[in-house]
């Protein structure tokens, strides 16, 4: 996961937990997934990961507290059958999705020392968002109305386009180069002698009547 992502993880959290939460443990949680989007490095990753360890040994039981249907029956969920549900359900949310994240090998991607060893890893996501992204947003703008399949070989096009090697010509088929016959004008305006195609107005209508009349002054005022 790049620092982009992770400043998603933060704005996550911060739905679950809300800007001011209302308890030290949630308090405590925010202020440390705030700190996620300063995190550079492999050592930066371990120390952020060793605080959310110690967040947990304070607050390990507080978030596993539940709720009684028998002690809350007019709440909805107990209205629904259940017999009890976690107390602080967005707090274990908001801490438990970093845990699975972590777990995963999602949360710090691009501290990964096989990926390191190739060489430095880009930490954010711009070169992608600004550089190919943004290209392909503008184009299905372009063609939007237009068929899917239209749209996904437009797509492609440009992403070939900024391979490494790209060969536009190599698409071109003999085919292309042969001479194409030209389609035959058509005549503008009735052919002679059927002047009188033109629809005449219906007998019984007065042409001139207001709306068809010829208009001049300013929005057709006299």
């Amino acid at each position: 996961m790049t620092k982009d992502s992770l400043v998603h993880v933060v704005r996550n959290t911060r739905r679950d937990l809300t800007g001011r939460p209302g308890t030290p443990a949630g308090r405590e949680l925010l202020a440390l997934a705030g700190r996620l989007a300063k995190v550079g490095d492999a050592g930066g990753a371990a120390v952020w990961l060793a605080g959310l360890n110690r967040w947990h040994n304070d607050h390990g039981a507080f978030i596993r507290q539940r709720t009684m249907a028998s002690s809350d029956p007019s709440d909805p969920r107990a209205r629904a059958g259940r017999r009890w549900w976690w107390t602080h359900e967005r707090l274990r949310r908001a801490y438990f999705r970093l845990v699975r994240l972590n777990r995963r090998g999602e949360l710090f991607a691009f501290c990964d020392p096989d990926l390191v060893a190739g060489g430095p890893v880009p930490s954010t996501t711009n070169r992608i968002e600004g550089g190919v992204n943004a290209d392909v947003k503008r184009v299905l703008d372009a063609h939007r109305g237009l068929t899917g399949e239209h749209m996904r070989r437009c797509c492609e096009w440009v992403v070939y386009m900024k391979s490494r090697d790209p060969d536009p010509e190599s698409f071109v088929t003999p085919e292309c180069w042969r001479a194409k016959r030209t389609r035959r004008e058509e005549p503008d305006g009735p052919a002679p002698g059927t002047e009188t195609a033109v629809q005449l107005p219906t007998t019984g209508v007065d042409a001139y009547e207001s709306g068809f009349g010829i208009r001049k002054g300013w929005a057709g005022r006299s």
